[in-house]
């Protein structure tokens, strides 16, 4: 008896070191090998401009899955639909997609990720078939930095760009990002400051606070509200806001809210 109630317990040990380890929204997290995660947003964003009556008002739902080919590199897959609420598209159907992969690296306590994807666009979906335009390819980079102090606590940095490959005066939209993320086993926060900008001819950029709470209901689920909210900056063309919109004035405000729900299995 005495046997039994000690692997018991060694059990119950090993379950709740699991359930800490599995810190899904980690910003270094990537499936184990063999293993899948499916990562479901929804969200809103609201936009408004100086000297213009034009708002944006825009919807958006995305599915990732990401497959671990090892503990340490992971492909995946996004696809993604923006909602016409203003009328300006041509149907609820404006589809994007995305293939990529990721690797992480650690040395010690020190963590980074190398992340790279292709990322491609039909206008048409948008804008209808009088458009001239097909099928906008843009390949997708990111590095992230970080250093695990242990408790769950991981401030880090990151840099990504996007850039366009199919036109000689091509868009390249770059971002940068200092924050901290926290796990505490049913709960997790993440918060920083991002800064989006475009050198493209000139200096167009905007700050932006963002932060995201998630919960664990169960350890391989996490349960999340997420946002950001423009801070300053002097040119939308920083940020990319969809492929039907572009060269509007300078924000007024800006922001986004969403849900998410992201399961490991």
């Amino acid at each position: 008896m005495k046997l039994r109630t000690m692997l018991l317990a060694s059990a119950a040990v090993m379950f709740a070191g699991s359930a800490m380890a599995a810190d899904l929204t980690n910003p270094f997290y990537l499936p184990g090998q063999g293993e899948f995660t499916s990562d479901t947003k929804v969200d809103y964003r609201r936009a408004e401009f100086d000297h213009n009556d034009f708002k944006g008002d825009a919807w958006r739902a995305a599915e990732e899955v990401a497959y671990g080919v090892t503990d340490n590199l992971a492909v995946f897959g996004v696809l993604g639909n923006d909602f016409d609420t203003e009328g300006y598209f041509n149907n609820d159907h404006n589809f994007d997609y995305e293939l990529g992969a990721a690797y992480n690296m650690k040395s010690g306590n020190f963590l980074s990720q190398v992340k790279a994807s292709y990322y491609t666009i039909d206008p048409k979906d948008y804008l209808g078939h009088h458009t001239p335009h097909r099928w906008l390819k843009y390949v997708n980079g990111e590095v992230k930095l970080g250093y695990d102090m242990g408790d769950g606590l991981v401030p880090y940095v990151s840099y990504g760009f996007q850039g366009q490959v199919d036109y000689a005066d091509r868009a390249f939209y770059q971002s940068a990002f200092a924050g901290v993320h926290k796990y505490a086993g049913d709960w997790a926060v993440d918060a920083g400051v991002r800064y989006d900008f475009n050198t493209d001819g000139k200096n167009a950029n905007a700050w932006y606070a963002q932060a995201e709470v998630d919960y664990y209901p169960v350890e391989n689920l996490a349960l999340g509200v997420y946002g950001d909210y423009y801070i300053a900056g002097n040119n939308v063309d920083a940020r990319p806001y969809s492929y039907a919109i572009n060269d509007l004035p300078k924000f007024d405000s800006d922001y986004t809210v969403g849900v998410r729900a992201k399961v490991n299995f």
